[in-house]
């Protein structure tokens, strides 16, 4: 009885982190514009504006990511399209000093893309 009610236990503990790690567009949103604020410096206005189009984004890539009609390599094109999009859209808001830094944070960040086929490893030859 008692390994029962441990494995219930674990069995919702479990189930409880696999939720608990699901940010919401808002959340995922909000971060993202605190980090473009920090590093960017935006005023007000810019800072409006650059939520506004990071919540869009984050509201697309969810309805992407839930659409299971489509393969795991048209979803990376799609989220890879819509990042290309949003860059184009914050870009046209930002100062020259801004745009330059901006550009640099692109070109670190990993791009969101399906995963690609491993390659095949070697094998060895019998000697």
């Amino acid at each position: 009885m008692k390994k029962l009610i441990l494995t219930g236990i674990g069995l919702c503990l479990a189930l409880s982190l696999t939720f608990a790690q699901q940010a919401t567009p808002e959340e995922t949103a909000a971060k993202a514009t605190t980090e473009l604020v920090q590093k960017l410096n935006l005023n007000d206005e810019q800072k409006t504006a650059v939520s506004t189009i990071l919540l869009d984004q984050a509201k697309a890539e969810q309805s992407i990511a839930k659409d299971s009609g489509s393969s795991t390599q048209a979803k990376g094109e799609a989220l890879n399209k819509l990042q290309n999009e949003v860059d184009t859209k914050v870009n046209q808001l930002l100062t020259e000093d801004q745009k330059s830094l901006y550009q640099k944070m692109i070109a670190e960040r990993p791009a969101k893309s399906a995963p690609t086929k491993a390659e095949p490893i070697e094998t060895r030859s019998n000697r």
